[in-house]
């Protein structure tokens, strides 16, 4: 059962700290301090609770959380996701000072790495399309995977759990990173056509971080989506099978959506919708509105 507390403490200091997270000390805390100059709207769980300017609150799960999300009430409609890297008991102050965020609390010094640590990665693009350009794979792959071992060094170090990696969050933190290293992995690389260079790349991603695990792909991200996609696309030119699937709902991709779960045919139409609604397509947007929400039942 979800609980909201309102808190009107002024003092400072960690003991201050300790008392607002220990109001409800069964399950996992975290508190949201909206010192922004706006209202915001929290997510979580398909529950949605507004904070005022200047206002605190504090959710409380028993199930683990493993996102917020929060969207600022202002003209520009600015949305940020927040994974949480917590586990049951543990808490979070999220304090929303204008256009940044700051965390005070358990894993606060993963929290705030993955919020503003990982551009690090998406400035190596540049250095992945040098290699690839001059046909280089050898040096694309091992350049590539040093950046992301110096990112989960960093990362273990300001992990301060005592189950080290083994630590639910920390794993959790480390799959989402992952997932961001492989998007600027694939984004430094042409992926419509394959020539000798392309099907080098993809077959060693493939075979070292996802042959194992492409069964558990549910698509939780976008870039898993666009990953998994890539390689429906190309599996025959690559030389393998992908698991298949039974269609949710046909359309002209069957071809590709085929060996997609249903998590990701979702997101298959959520792109298709999103592109009519930018283009103002309002009879099309509907059309694949329709179909999200009776076949997938998702919350638009």
């Amino acid at each position: 059962m979800l609980m909201i507390c309102h808190e009107k403490l002024k003092n400072k200091g960690k003991i201050v700290l300790f008392l607002i997270f220990s109001c409800l000390s069964t399950a996992q805390n975290i508190m949201i301090d909206n010192k922004s100059d706006f209202p915001v709207e929290i997510e979580f769980n398909q529950k949605k609770v507004g904070i005022e300017v200047n206002q605190k609150k504090t959710i409380n799960e028993k199930t683990r959380l493993k996102e917020i999300s929060i969207l600022y009430k202002n003209e520009k409609k600015l949305e940020r996701n927040i994974p949480l890297f917590l586990n049951p008991k543990e808490s979070l102050l999220i304090s929303l000072v204008k256009d940044t965020i700051k965390f005070k609390g358990d894993k606060e010094a993963l929290h705030d790495y993955y919020q503003h640590g990982f551009g690090f990665l998406t400035l190596k693009i540049g250095e992945y399309q040098n290699y690839y350009q001059k046909g280089n794979t050898k040096g694309f792959i091992n350049t590539s995977e040093m950046y992301l071992g110096e990112v989960l060094k960093k990362a273990e170090r300001l992990n301060n759990s005592p189950l080290g990696r083994e630590d639910i969050g920390y794993k959790e933190f480390e799959r989402l990173i992952k997932q961001r290293w492989f998007f600027t992995v694939f984004m430094s690389f042409g992926g419509a056509k394959l020539g000798n260079v392309e099907k080098d790349l993809m077959l060693y991603y493939y075979e070292k971080y996802f042959e194992k695990d492409i069964e558990k792909y549910q698509c939780d991200t976008w870039v898993e989506y666009n990953i998994l996609e890539r390689y429906a696309i190309h599996q025959k030119t690559l030389g393998f099978n992908l698991p298949k699937y039974e269609i949710i709902e046909n359309s002209d991709e069957d071809e590709v959506n085929q060996y997609l779960p249903a998590k990701c045919q979702e997101e298959y139409f959520k792109s298709s919708y999103s592109f009519w609604v930018q283009k103002k397509d309002l009879v099309r947007a509907e059309k694949y509105k329709k179909i999200l929400t009776e076949k997938f039942h998702a919350k638009l």
